[in-house]
């Protein structure tokens, strides 16, 4: 064979072109074989099972890195590829990659698009561009003012090396002294859409669809003894960190410089965020900070309204919380009790307690008997029970049993006007042992055999009702939630206090019970007592001073002549003792001076002319009528009266004129008039009293005239 030498050089190599060798395993005399460059090359890759290259990588040899490695690739470092992507944004005026996408034509009408990479470091393409072919992705811009979409046909690789690359080409640039990449694809616009022009920049531009991303992958742990810089985010473990948890140890500090960092915790709002103006932590977001474990704070915590020191400020110190106001006096918490301090922190002189302070706002927390402000006591006027508020002169006694009773079931309520609301029985229902409760007592000793339950049903009562019991013989069925229980009907009682050292029970029968008004400033024998929630609507009882006992009270109206004076003129005999009243058969009126005036009588019903509904002791003038009309009765009872005057047929200057019409008068459901059904009025001129007997007769026609 000639010398190698004198062979020429072949300028394009293929995977199909041979190579000289000696295969060491022949025994034949011919000994020496071609070999293609695609067999040495699945050889050295490890594409056949008779790799023979060394699969470990020696020391001091660079790591293999590989695209989408092999099983037989040991490489510490290789591309593989990632996800695809949709809406990805590599221009818009919020986002700025580092990198330009401008739009261009061939002669040919052919548009492609460049991606130019300004190789600062600022933006690395982590996509697959064969891969934008591929996918056929698809994109959104705007150019010019125009929006166009497209759809990517081929990707341009070019050599890189080339001295006059295709315009369409992947190629570097060259500006002054510095060296962009320019990758290019070639692309069919939308339907409809057409581009003439040059090399133009978008000024945004968002592939849709077809974005395939590739990843690195680093196989076994990774060490860098320098500085590691990421411009993107960096994710540790996976999105099921409960079952493949994944943890991040640091042996030294980590340093957020300045606002554009933060910690961040939780995945969705509401979280909370960690992040520093340079100098001062801040702790921000919408979450909540919850402290579970013992926390110790060896400065103070100061909460400011803005930057200017004592206005409105909260500080918690050691052993006392401050509030600064914004004229820098102080109210001081601690545990010797709350005190007002001036701006230097000196203990005013003048101690203060808000009050006036809404009702609804605050709970009843029983009797108040003293309050300590500084050194200074304050006594408040101790009540009989917890029922009555604290106000001065006001106390109230609480009425026991009328007779001897025995304690029965027990219910939680409210209080409400004559009774209580049930809101639900207790549990137990009723005590084991019996708790007998004598005449007039209004507390008891729990027997050493209830205390346990009577301990747990007074500890559970809900917030906002209060516990009763009735007597053990009232056995009728509780209502339903919120229903009333009057105490006109049952004895209920009010626990209201119930004393866990000596175990007494204080109560009270709710309906009864003395409250009295006394002090030296505040006596009804001097002042004015108004009481102006009493009904003046018509009652059956009435209201009585005692000049005696102080007490006003009421009682059924039965006013005899040696009681209080109470007389009248009856038939010229003077001071004629009133034994009793009947209220239906009495005008009353009650003058200017207060004196109330008593006449018997009936009151005016008026002149009717259409159907009517009348009233009992009322007089009545049946007008003239043009068509005939019904006088309605109300229910009938012993001893009602009603009266009538039929003027019907009289004109107005009195004269009579036979009238074609006439009145009828109809009882009350299946009552009588005279033993009859109805009363048809034919004398148009009597004057006559109805007045109500019994079921038998009904109403009966009284002095017809």
């Amino acid at each position: 064979m000639a010398k190698i030498s004198t062979y020429t050089i072949d300028s394009t190599v293929e995977g199909s072109d041979k190579l000289l060798g000696t295969d060491a395993n022949s025994s034949s005399a011919l000994a020496t074989k071609n070999y293609t460059i695609d067999s040495l090359k699945a050889y050295i890759t490890g594409a056949q099972t008779t790799a023979a290259i060394p699969d470990v990588v020696p020391l001091g040899f660079a790591l293999s890195v590989n695209r989408e490695g092999t099983a037989f690739e040991k490489a510490q470092v290789r591309t593989l590829a990632g996800s695809v992507l949709s809406n990805v944004v590599l221009k818009s005026s919020t986002v700025n990659t580092g990198a330009d996408i401008y739009m261009n034509t061939l002669g040919t009408g052919q548009v492609f698009l460049i991606i130019r990479d300004y190789n600062d470091g600022a933006f690395g393409l982590d996509f697959d561009f064969q891969a934008f072919a591929d996918n056929s992705a698809t994109f959104t811009g705007v150019l010019g003012g125009v929006t166009y979409t497209g759809t990517v046909t081929s990707f341009n690789p070019g050599t890189l090396t080339s001295a006059s690359p295709a315009a369409n080409d992947s190629k570097y640039v060259t500006s002054g002294s510095n060296k962009y990449t320019e990758w290019c694809f070639n692309v069919t616009l939308g339907s409809g859409e057409t581009y003439t022009g040059g090399q133009v920049a978008f000024t945004s531009f968002t592939f849709l669809t077809g974005v395939q991303q590739v990843e690195t992958q680093i196989v076994g742990s990774l060490k860098i003894t320098r500085n590691l810089t990421i411009e993107e985010d960096v994710v540790i473990g996976t999105d099921t960190p409960d079952t493949d948890p994944k943890s991040l140890t640091v042996h030294g500090p980590i340093k957020i410089k300045d606002t554009e960092g933060s910690i961040e915790f939780g995945d969705t709002d509401p979280n909370v965020t960690l992040t520093t103006d340079g100098t001062n932590l801040n702790i921000g977001g919408n979450g909540t900070n919850v402290i579970s474990n013992n926390t110790r704070f060896t400065q103070d915590i100061v909460r400011d309204t803005d930057t200017t020191a004592n206005n409105g400020r909260t500080v918690m110190g050691q052993n006392s919380v401050t509030a600064i106001n914004t004229d820098g006096t102080r109210s001081v918490l601690s545990s010797t009790g709350v005190q007002l301090q001036d701006s230097s922190g000196n203990a005013l002189a003048q101690q203060q307690v808000s009050g006036n302070v809404s009702v609804g706002s605050l709970s009843n927390q029983g009797n108040l008997t003293a309050i300590k402000i500084d050194g200074n006591y304050y006594s408040l006027p101790e009540l009989s029970s917890g029922v009555a508020e604290a106000i001065p002169g006001l106390t109230e006694t609480l009425a026991g049993p009328a007779g001897n009773v025995s304690m029965g079931r027990l219910f939680y309520g409210t209080q409400n006007a004559a009774g209580a609301l049930f809101q639900a029985v207790t549990s137990p229902a009723t005590l084991t042992g019996a708790q007998a409760i004598s005449t007039g007592a209004t507390s008891i000793t729990i027997a050493s055999a209830n205390r346990t339950n009577f301990g747990s049903i007074h500890t559970s009562i809900p917030s906002g009702q209060k516990l009763y019991f009735v007597e053990s013989t009232y056995s009728t069925a509780f209502p339903s939630a919120g229903g009333q229980i009057l105490d006109q009907s049952v004895n209920i009682y009010l626990v209201v206090a119930y004393d866990t050292t000596t175990f007494t029970l204080t109560f009270g029968r709710q309906g009864y019970g003395t409250m009295n008004l006394h002090t030296s400033t505040f006596n009804v024998d001097s002042e004015t007592f108004k009481l102006s929630t009493i009904p003046n609507a018509s009652k059956n009882n009435f209201l009585q001073y005692d000049t005696a006992t102080k007490a006003v009270s009421h009682s059924a109206l039965n006013i005899l002549a040696s009681a209080n004076g109470a007389t009248y003129d009856f038939g010229g005999n003077n001071d004629v003792a009133v034994t009793s009243i009947n209220f239906d058969n009495l005008q009353i009126t009650a003058p200017a001076n207060g004196q109330v005036i008593l006449k018997q009588g009936y009151a005016y019903g008026g002149a009717i002319t259409t159907n009517t509904t009348v009233e009992n002791f009322k007089h009545y003038i049946l007008d003239a009528i043009s068509a005939d009309r019904t006088v309605s009765l109300p229910a009938g009872s012993a001893g009602s009266s009603i009266r009538f005057t039929n003027m019907s047929s009289l004109n107005s200057t009195g004269g009579y004129a036979a009238s074609s019409y006439v009145w009828t008068v109809n009882p009350n459901g299946s009552e009588k008039i005279m033993r009859s059904t109805s009363l048809v009025l034919d004398e148009s001129t009597a004057s006559f009293e109805l007045f109500y007997s019994d079921a038998t007769n009904g109403w009966i026609i009284n002095g017809i005239s």
